[in-house]
């Protein structure tokens, strides 16, 4: 049983409070929270994906309706923005309409995954609060959901199935990724307590899903998939000189054909059409990396008990600085542009006690742990 009297730890809490104590403090003990706006920050936008992939993904075999028709429900009518990066130095942003954005992702995501017959579902977004322990006492609840559970079909071994959307897509850290990793942990004690694992099944590790937050490339593909530039006369002259089009029709002046080599590009181009000739330019240099990308790693049952260790070891550290036993710092890096609390940081750094007044003017203040307290209750 679990008691409201244990602090409560909340993955992204987690993950908040590993990137940086200083924002953890601001947003998990103090409440703070960006006023709404028209922008979709990367949480905003993941939670739609995550909403319009789980109804997708139903029990056993059946697939419900299309990710990309419950992310245009979900979104609703609000305008939104989503920032995508150009590169990875975050120096090059490009603003994208968030519903636009998470439509054209989840149509081509059906379009090359199909659905995914392969995978017989065991078990989708489930939620779970779990009592951790260190040295026989309990410390804390640890609250959150896994995004899926599922069967191989062909080999018959289970995995954790682990959505996530990124603006690049990074895989030499999954091996020590703590967020699937606790997920994999709790998903095969609950599991195997529930009689849906047998006692010598494991879950094998785990799957990574990924979607990176990006339009489709409209350019078109050649065989092997490279992306292409835009033909130029050449490339129209030397496709319809080997399909034996020697000649083609000029639409101004309206004197008769003439000879393919000495056609215009616009000419060229309506005969190509008219022909069904497919023409393409030079493969292009700049290649953009995959839009998905699926990561199998595997994790065996003593790094499910790492996990939780960790988890505790966090949450000594987190009660320590909440009684003042240890420090608040900041762990500044170049990704603090994307941080919600920048500005006020920045203020902060400089020893102006005016970023309170910045806190008040652009953040609202509510309690991270409501809904669970609600719940409980």
């Amino acid at each position: 049983m679990v008691t409201l009297d244990l602090p409560v730890l909340r993955t992204s809490e987690r993950s908040c409070f590993k990137r940086c104590p200083w924002r953890w403090e601001k947003e998990y003990r103090y409440g703070y929270k960006p006023k709404p706006s028209r922008q979709a920050d990367s949480l905003w936008f993941g939670i739609g994906v995550h909403e319009a992939l789980a109804p997708w993904y139903g029990k056993g075999l059946r697939r419900g309706p299309h990710p990309a028709d419950t992310f245009e429900q979900w979104a609703g009518d609000e305008i939104r923005y989503a920032k995508t990066w150009l590169d990875d130095n975050y120096e090059d942003a490009v603003w994208e309409d968030a519903l636009e954005l998470g439509i054209a992702m989840l149509e081509q995501y059906i379009d090359l995954y199909g659905k995914d017959s392969q995978w017989q579902i065991i078990s989708t977004e489930r939620p779970f609060a779990i009592r951790i322990n260190r040295r026989g006492k309990a410390i804390a609840i640890f609250k959150s959901r896994w995004d899926g559970v599922l069967r191989d079909r062909a080999t018959g071994k289970v995995y954790l199935l682990e959505h996530k959307t990124a603006s690049q897509i990074v895989l030499s850290y999954l091996p020590l990724d703590d967020q699937a990793g606790s997920y994999l942990a709790v998903a095969s004690h609950v599991l195997h307590a529930e009689g849906v694992l047998k006692p010598d099944e494991e879950i094998e590790g785990i799957i990574y899903n990924f979607l990176r937050k990006v339009m489709p490339d409209t350019r078109p593909q050649d065989e092997h998939g490279y992306y292409t530039n835009k033909p130029t006369k050449e490339h129209f002259v030397d496709a319809l000189l080997a399909a034996g089009i020697r000649t083609v029709e000029q639409s101004s002046p309206k004197s008769g054909p003439v000879e393919t080599e000495r056609a215009k590009l616009a000419d060229l181009e309506t005969a190509a059409g008219f022909a069904q000739i497919p023409v393409l330019g030079e493969v292009s240099k700049v290649q953009p990396p995959p839009p998905f990308v699926r990561e199998l790693v595997q994790r065996g049952p003593r790094e499910h008990v790492t996990q939780l260790e960790r988890i505790a070891e966090e949450v000594v550290v987190m009660n320590a600085m909440r009684n003042g036993k240890l420090p608040v710092y900041k762990t500044p890096t170049k990704d603090c542009v994307r941080c919600p609390f920048f500005e006020p940081c920045q203020l902060h750094e400089q020893g102006h006690n005016s970023y309170k007044a910045l806190l008040k003017a652009d953040f609202v203040q509510e309690d991270p742990y409501a809904d669970y307290k609600s719940a409980a209750a």
